[in-house]
């Protein structure tokens, strides 16, 4: 059969984004919302030829349901959990595994802070890739879904089986994922998807990585990662100068913020400190203490970063990466979202304005207009 991403009516598509809202009680500005609301956008839409019908909108589905692209794409592999089609296989991974799977055996914090699905099928050399930030998901079978309570992210995207296999062998040296469960279906013990299964090197070297890759339709996209040992900022010191740019970066902070200037000198890195989907017509907004969600936005260029490590210095310490693609309304509209936490003394505005004036590589690029 063939794996891949599915739109929100069940029809194959390169990739989808959604932006899942946290539980709210309604408040100034709010209206409630159960948790499981979520913005989309996806490949088919962002290829319409009318540029006004490239949107990213409230979806009419909720995710504890069995509707809508995350359920459709998991149902497609997942319904015959049991006893799945001799070619189709899967590796599921999450630094949280799903109760079911942590009966007898505990976290290892040891392991990436990542999570994700890689499914694929041998004989039609199809897959795709889940990258999320959800705890506890995905359980195939399950009777409920995961805490409803924080903000999260999720980008599948339709590869092909060489790909898959490119990721796999990329994890296996730096994100090191906590596998919970996993089928090889018929892959030769030489694949690097069949070796990621398999127990993990305890102690790697030092390592941080990006591999240019391209979705099964084409769309070219990086993955940025970094092992436990390269014990360093992820989002400051690796995926900034990797993009050539600064960041707008929204992840769960709790601890100290690391520094804001880059290893390079030259980009900044800036933590989000609240979210709005208003301008994706979704009225809901949120502090960041409300957000589980991993990504961030480019100051220039139209990169957007759809990952599963945060900006903390506990998890320096820690495997992850993050998938960067560009997309010109994806980005327009994650730009619009946010609010910055700025150097002291200083707003968002000015914080813009101050980049602008200490760079030399972007010296006569124009800032960004920051939202109202």
């Amino acid at each position: 059969m063939k794996i891949s991403a599915l739109d929100e009516s069940g029809e194959p598509v390169d990739w989808w984004f959604i932006y899942k809202v946290p539980q709210l009680d309604g408040g100034v500005g709010n209206d409630k919302a159960t948790g499981y609301e979520y913005v989309y956008y996806d490949s088919k839409i962002d290829g319409n030829a009318d540029p006004r019908q490239r949107t990213i909108t409230k979806s009419p589905n909720v995710l504890n349901s069995n509707q809508g692209a995350l359920n459709l794409t998991m149902e497609s592999v997942f319904k015959n959990f049991k006893t799945p089609a001799p070619t189709t296989g899967w590796i599921l991974y999450n630094d949280e595994m799903p109760e079911s799977f942590s009966l007898n055996k505990h976290d290892d914090g040891t392991r990436g802070h990542t999570k994700g699905v890689l499914a694929f099928d041998t004989e039609s050399e199809t897959a795709f890739w889940l990258l999320h930030s959800w705890p506890k998901f995905m359980e195939p079978g399950a009777e409920k879904d995961p805490t409803p309570k924080y903000g999260q992210t999720y980008l599948c995207i339709s590869l092909d089986l060489k790909t898959a296999n490119a990721i796999a062998r990329q994890m296996l040296t730096h994100q090191e994922p906590q596998i919970y469960n996993f089928n090889t279906a018929n892959l030769p013990a030489t694949d690097d998807l069949f070796t990621l299964t398999q127990p993990l090197k305890n102690h790697p070297l030092p390592l941080g990585d990006s591999i240019d890759l391209t979705s099964i339709a084409g769309m070219p996209f990086k993955v940025i990662a970094k092992n436990r040992e390269w014990n360093d900022d992820f989002w400051n010191k690796l995926v900034g100068p990797t993009l050539d740019d600064d960041l707008d970066v929204e992840t769960w902070i709790r601890g100290p913020i690391p520094p804001i200037a880059d290893s390079d000198g030259i980009h900044k890195t800036f933590d989000i400190k609240y979210i709005n989907l208003g301008f994706m017509g979704a009225h809901w907004a949120w502090p960041e203490t409300s957000d589980h969600a991993k990504w961030g936005v480019t100051l220039h260029e139209p990169w957007i970063c759809v990952g599963d490590i945060n900006r903390m210095i506990s998890q320096r310490k820690r495997g992850g990466g993050t998938i960067a693609f560009k997309n010109q309304t994806l980005w327009s509209g994650l730009s619009k979202t946010s609010l910055l936490l700025a150097p002291p003394g200083h707003n968002r505005t000015e914080a813009h304005v101050l980049i602008q004036k200490t760079h030399h590589l972007h010296a006569e690029a124009p800032p960004r207009t920051p939202p109202v």
